[in-house]
C-alpha cells in the first residue's frame, strides 16, 4: 500500500508543473492537479468552504497561540494548503491525546500538532508527511551529552503526557535496572528542567531547540535521536481529502513556499520533500 503511494505522488509531482497525457493519449495539455483536487473534495466541505483543523497549541515554534490567534510553522502549512483548495481554516485546540480519535469520528477534518506518523497511529488515521523530526534531551547547562536514551537513567525526565517521549523513557526504565527513571508528567518539560523539577526533558528537536534560546540555562544533551516524519492526519474513510492534502503540499514544495516557511520558523534541516503517505514506521 505505501508503495502504490509513493509511486502515486511521484507521478503527481511529475505531472504538476508538466504537460501530462490526457486520457486518450494526447500529449501538450497540462492538467491542473489542484483543480482536480478541489474538484474531488468530499460535497460537505466544498459547501461549507472550511477546514476544520485540530492542534494542541502548545508546541512552540510548531503550533502556538498569539493572544487569541494561532500560530506556528505547523499553522502556517495548514494555512497555505487550505487556501490552495479554495478552502479557509477554522482552527480547535484539541489535547494531544484526543486529536486521533476526533479525526477518526470526523469532529475535525484534520489534525496538525508535530505528531510523529508512527504505524501504531496509522491505525486510525492517514499521515500526509510535511517535516523531518527527531528526539531531543534537554539539559541543565554545563551537563553536557549523557549518552542518548541510556543517559537517562537514574534522572528524573520530564515529558508531555500521552506523547511518543513517555513511552520512550518508559521503555528505558525496563533496562535502568538499580539506578531506575523516574517520569515526570509535564506539559512544559524544559520549564520542569530549568526550575529543577527534573534532571532531563524529552521533546521534539524543533520544540527543544528554540527552548534552550529562550531558557540560557538549558542545552541540547547530544545529538537528535530517531529523526521520523510528522504527519497532517486524516480519516482513513476520507481518502479524497488526504489525496488533495497532498496534491496542495506537493504545489507548496514546486512554488517555493515550504521552503520559505522552512526559513521563517528555522527548521530548514527538517526539510521533507516527499510529501508521502504513510512513510513513517
Amino acid at each position: 500500500m505505501r508503495v502504490r503511494y509513493l509511486l502515486m505522488a511521484a507521478a503527481l509531482t511529475m505531472c504538476s508543473t508538466a504537460a501530462c497525457a490526457s486520457p486518450d493519449g494526447t500529449a501538450g495539455h497540462p492538467i491542473d492537479r489542484l483543480a482536480e483536487a478541489r474538484a474531488a473534495l468530499p460535497d460537505e466541505l466544498k459547501a461549507s468552504a472550511r477546514l476544520i483543523a485540530g492542534t494542541d497549541s502548545t508546541f512552540e515554534p510548531m503550533t502556538f497561540k498569539r493572544g487569541s490567534d494561532y500560530a506556528g510553522f505547523d499553522v502556517d502549512i495548514a494555512e497555505t494548503i487550505a487556501a490552495k483548495l479554495g478552502l479557509t481554516i477554522q482552527w480547535k485546540t484539541v489535547s494531544f491525546g484526543n486529536l486521533l480519535d476526533q479525526v477518526e469520528q470526523h469532529d475535525i477534518d484534520i489534525s496538525i500538532s508535530s505528531m510523529f506518523d508512527r504505524a501504531e497511529r496509522q491505525k486510525k488515521a492517514d499521515f500526509v508527511n510535511y517535516l523531518n523530526a527527531g528526539t531531543s534531551i534537554v539539559v541543565p547547562k554545563g551537563v553536557g551529552d549523557i549518552g542518548g536514551i541510556p543517559g537517562l537513567c537514574g534522572r528524573r525526565v520530564a515529558a508531555q503526557p500521552e506523547t511518543v517521549f513517555v513511552d520512550m523513557a518508559t521503555a528505558q526504565k525496563r533496562d535502568c535496572g538499580r539506578k531506575g527513571l523516574t517520569i515526570l508528567p509535564s506539559n512544559n518539560p524544559s520549564v520542569d528542567v530549568r526550575d529543577g523539577k527534573a534532571d532531563a526533558a524529552l521533546n521534539d528537536f524543533p520544540i527543544a531547540a528554540l527552548d534552550v534560546q529562550k531558557m540560557t540555562n538549558l542545552e541540547l544533551s547530544g545529538p537528535q535521536i530517531e529523526a521520523i516524519p510528522y504527519g497532517i492526519g486524516i480519516a482513513k474513510d476520507r481518502k479524497t481529502l488526504t489525496s488533495a492534502v497532498q496534491t496542495a503540499l506537493y504545489s507548496m514544495i514546486d512554488d517555493g513556499g515550504y521552503d520559505a516557511l522552512l526559513a521563517k520558523w528555522k527548521v530548514e534541516e527538517g526539510a521533507l520533500r516527499t510529501g508521502s503517505i504513510n512513510g513513517g514506521a
